[in-house]
């Protein structure tokens, strides 16, 4: 009850201050500008390690597809704080930039650490702003629409080759708690000369596509929606591929929790129909296939570090035995005081290669990278272990030189 009570206060709280003489002892998680916040929280003595701290603020952030992001803090006491916790939400705007929602993430961050500065006998400051008529009404003429115009164009040049590549999009979306709906176009193009003696070698890579969806809110724990869309791409071979297909997902925690946890199955069945640029392996010009996917998902964001892993399982219903698993997986434990590991990895097997080229393709063209190729997996891992030891404190921000 006190919680809601602040948070409300937030809204008409443009400045808190705090004096103290013996400072709380902080340890600060945030995939953010941390050198920004451990500056304005001053008043906290910033250490190295949670299992030193009297309190523990954990950032979680998630980013929307319309582009915007979100932020829960949670804060834990430790020795005799423990009995306190605190956590708040911050929603950020598709215009805000990054100063405005650090501001953000700061005024609200005060806001979370009352309680536990309280307790320690800070000198609490507060200054209110009581004037209703200045708040916003939710009078958005765009009725949570949200449209983004890119592109970008890279030009690399050596004394012996020279590439260059550009990309276009075009994204609008619409985010609500009932409803989550988009669309994106994109094009790039990529090419490139490579100099050999008096051979030139070029490559050419070209991508359109377009995607869509329509996802609603059943309840704390269902979803469901239909996804749609169409490409061109000449390194798969694809001339044009269209695609329909329903979906279903099922949280085992609530959606709101996802800051923090996360584990959902999905399930999608869809058809399609593909023209290719060149006969395929299997004698195919043009195909229509459909197929089924179940998807896993299982993340979590703790203080005892951050677990994120993706299973997906694909299979064409013309032929069981065209099919294609993938699993990847990002590990980040902190064992003891100091000491952190990491893991992560990705596996695909795969056994749908349906846009193969018939014709087999010659040594430039595996060099340069210009079509796929066969292959019946896909895989990547990485271990990493670090140590920090010494001062316990983390407060001073110096970026000289």
């Amino acid at each position: 009850m006190i919680m809601k009570k602040l948070i409300l206060l937030l809204l008409f709280i443009p400045l808190v201050s705090f004096g103290q003489g013996s400072k709380l002892k902080a340890y600060l998680d945030c995939r953010c500008d941390q050198n920004f916040l451990k500056q304005q929280t001053s008043f906290l003595e910033h250490v190295r390690d949670q299992n030193l701290a009297d309190i523990e603020i954990f950032i979680l952030d998630l980013r929307n597809s319309n582009g915007t992001r979100s932020f829960e803090i949670k804060i834990d006491g430790n020795n005799e704080y423990q009995e306190i916790s605190s956590s708040v939400l911050v929603s950020g705007y598709a215009n805000d930039t990054s100063s405005t929602l650090r501001d953000k993430l700061l005024n609200k961050l005060k806001l979370a650490l009352v309680p536990f500065l309280d307790k320690a006998n800070y000198n609490i400051k507060v200054d209110v702003d009581s004037n209703f008529d200045d708040l916003s009404v939710n009078d958005d003429k765009w009725k949570s629409w949200v449209f983004e115009l890119s592109g970008s164009y890279n030009d690399d040049k050596e004394e012996t080759r020279k590439t260059n590549r550009y990309e276009l999009e075009f994204e609008v979306d619409k985010l609500t708690q009932d409803w989550r709906i988009g669309m994106e176009i994109k094009r790039n193009e990529s090419k490139g000369k490579f100099f050999s003696n008096d051979n030139v070698y070029t490559s050419s890579r070209k991508t359109t596509s377009f995607s869509g969806r329509v996802v609603r809110s059943v309840s704390d724990h269902f979803s469901a929606g239909v996804f749609l869309g169409a490409y061109q791409n000449t390194y798969e071979n694809i001339d044009f591929n269209r695609y329909i297909a329903p979906a279903i997902e099922y949280s085992f925690y609530p959606y709101k929790d996802v800051l923090s946890k996360e584990i959902t199955l999905a399930y999608r069945i869809g058809v399609g129909k593909r023209n290719y640029i060149e006969k395929t392996i299997y004698g195919y010009e043009k195909q229509k296939l459909s197929s089924q996917t179940l998807s896993l998902n299982v993340r979590f964001r703790q203080k005892w570090g951050n677990i994120s892993s993706y299973l997906n399982a694909t299979q064409f219903l013309n032929d069981g035995t065209k099919k294609r698993f993938s699993l990847r997986s990002d590990l980040d434990l902190r064992v003891y005081e100091g000491l952190a590991v990491r893991f992560s990895g990705n596996i695909n097997l795969i056994r749908e290669q349906y846009s193969l080229v018939a014709v087999s393709n010659s040594i430039e063209e595996l060099l340069l990278e210009q079509r796929q190729i066969a292959t019946d997996y896909k895989t990547n891992f990485s271990v990493g272990i670090s140590y920090t030891f010494g001062s316990i404190y983390n407060s001073v921000i110096n970026t000289r030189l």
